[in-house]
Formats: C-alpha cells, sequence, structure tokens
C-alpha cells in the first residue's frame, strides 16, 4: 500500500497486476496479501488475485487506516466529491483512460466520473446498482406513497403551497416575479436545483401509479446534479450491470430500470450463491468483469 497527500486528503492505494487499468471506485484500504480483517471479510484480494493477471487492479481510500466502509454516495455533494477525489488520484497515477467498478450507489460517482471526464473512462461497471433506494423499489411502498401523494394532491392547502412554489420556479427561470421585480440571483439558483421531476409528482391530476418511475426519475436527477434524460443523452459509455445469483429482486428490477435508462446497459449475474463483500464468488465475478472489459477495451 502507498500513501499520498492529495488535495489536502491522505489517500492510501494499492496497484497491482498489468494490463488495462481498472479503479474500484471508492475502494477500501487495500490488502492484496489477504492479512487485512476488513479486506478479507470483503474479498476484495480474491477479486484481485482473479483479475491480476489480465488487468492492472487500482484501490484505494482517502480516509485513513482503519476505516472499513470509504465512503457513502448519500447526495449530490457526495457523489461529485467522490468522483472528483477519484479523478485526482488517476491524475496523480498518470491514467489517461481507465475503467471504473463501484458498488450500490457508489455507482452514481461512477457515472458522475464518466460524465465529467467522458475521455478518461472507458466503461463503468455497476454491481448491485441502486437506481433508487432499495425500499423505493418495494411494490408496497410504492402502493403506500402513491395513497399519500394522491391523498396530499387533493388537500387545497397543499396545493396552494405547491401552486406557490411552482409560481417561484417560473419566475426562477425568467429571472422576474410577477409584479416585475427582478428575482435575487441567490434565491433563483436555489428554486432552479428543484427538478421538474419533484415538482411533477405534486401537480394536481398527476399519474400517481407510476410513481415509482417519477421518484427514479427525481432520485437520478439529485444525485447527479443532471436531469434524467439528460444523462441518457450524454452517457455513451459501455455499462455493466452484475446482480447476484440469489440477490434480492430489488437488484434485478433496478437492473432492468437502468438499462430502461441507459440503453448500452449490460447485465451479468454472477453465478451460484454470492455477495461480493462475504467474497462467495469472486472468480464469478472477476470472469464477467473481465469478459466485459475485453468487450471494450481501452485502445
Amino acid at each position: 500500500m502507498t500513501s499520498v497527500t492529495l488535495i489536502g486528503k491522505q489517500f492510501n492505494y494499492g496497484v497491482i497486476g498489468t494490463g488495462e487499468p481498472v479503479v474500484h471506485i471508492h475502494g477500501l484500504e487495500p490488502s492484496f496479501d489477504g492479512t487485512s480483517k476488513n479486506a478479507q471479510r470483503t474479498g476484495i484480494p480474491r477479486l484481485v488475485e482473479y483479475l491480476k493477471n489480465r488487468f492492472q487492479v487500482i484501490t484505494y481510500n482517502n480516509y485513513g487506516s482503519g476505516v472499513e466502509y470509504a465512503t457513502k454516495a448519500q447526495a449530490s455533494n457526495d457523489v461529485d466529491n467522490i468522483a472528483n477525489e477519484c479523478f485526482v488520484l488517476l491524475q496523480h497515477l498518470n491514467i489517461s483512460k481507465v475503467h471504473v467498478f463501484a458498488h450500490r450507489q457508489v455507482g452514481y460517482p461512477a457515472i458522475k466520473l464518466a460524465l465529467d471526464h467522458p475521455d478518461l473512462v472507458q466503461s463503468v461497471g455497476l454491481l448491485d446498482f441502486e437506481i433508487v433506494q432499495s425500499f423505493f423499489l418495494n411494490p408496497k411502498t410504492q402502493q403506500a406513497m402513491a395513497r399519500s401523494m394522491q391523498r396530499a394532491s387533493m388537500n387545497p392547502q397543499y396545493q396552494q403551497r405547491m401552486e406557490m412554489l411552482r409560481q417561484m420556479a417560473e419566475a426562477a427561470k425568467s429571472g422576474t416575479m410577477p409584479d416585475g421585480e427582478a428575482v435575487d440571483p441567490e434565491v433563483a439558483a436555489q428554486i432552479n436545483s428543484i427538478s421538474n421531476e419533484f415538482l411533477e409528482q405534486f401537480t394536481p391530476g398527476t399519474d400517481q401509479s407510476d410513481i415509482l418511475s417519477i421518484q427514479i426519475r427525481t432520485w437520478t436527477t439529485r444525485m447527479l446534479s443532471t436531469s434524467y434524460e439528460e444523462v441518457a443523452m450524454q452517457l455513451k459509455h459501455p455499462i455493466l450491470a452484475a446482480i447476484w445469483g440469489d440477490g434480492d429482486d430489488w437488484a434485478r428490477q433496478s437492473a432492468d430500470m437502468l438499462k430502461n435508462w441507459l440503453s448500452q446497459t449490460e447485465t451479468y449475474t454472477v453465478p451460484k450463491k454470492s455477495h461480493w463483500y462475504s467474497g462467495q464468488n469472486d472468480e464469478g465475478l472477476a470472469a464477467g468483469l473481465g469478459d466485459f472489459y475485453s468487450r471494450h477495451p481501452l485502445s
């Protein structure tokens, strides 16, 4: 493991293997000899062992030693920071083209890196990706949310508040209030940050039966600071959605929705009983990643 201070943070990273570079965003503290308790728990050393003869694997964190889970992507600021920090490390390593992969919601920073630096990223691997928080994918939760929104949309006071918000959104876009007064730029920026998808779900008459679609569009727009539709237009990189053979239904549903959003997505099911964090089938995961990378080489 090597440590270096970049942008005021300590990056602990490891590079092992030969071939095309592959970076895990956002990695755990690497231990390639299998001695680290955290690394043993995650199965990362075994995954590296299966990849290192064909690829140069980069894992890292910038949170110092002893941190089991380097970070979580829970908001757009997290996504921006993680993507930027990965970019800084790759610049330090003089890597000009790379495959990236990430687990669960840390997949959003991988997508963000590809959006911000399309010439740097060759492909994006998303392992058990949550296109939206998994509880949103529960059918009972969807039904409960739809009923709640239907009730709210019928409340006159609620409708009045949302109408005021919609008027403010229109004023922020035009730069002028209905009475002709100029909108403060800071206020306009905050109002403009509210996505159209968010406003749509509170519009009277909106079809709440497709509440999941609205939630996904709102969530992805918020996480990436770019609209759902615009991401689909901009992101042309090959994408791999890997799911576990005995994984949860929400993961399969999420992979299907990811493909509906980004049509270039390929789905790979890791065979047999498997979960990356328990390292039960790193060989199967490595085989899927390796095959995907071989079909989408850097050059």
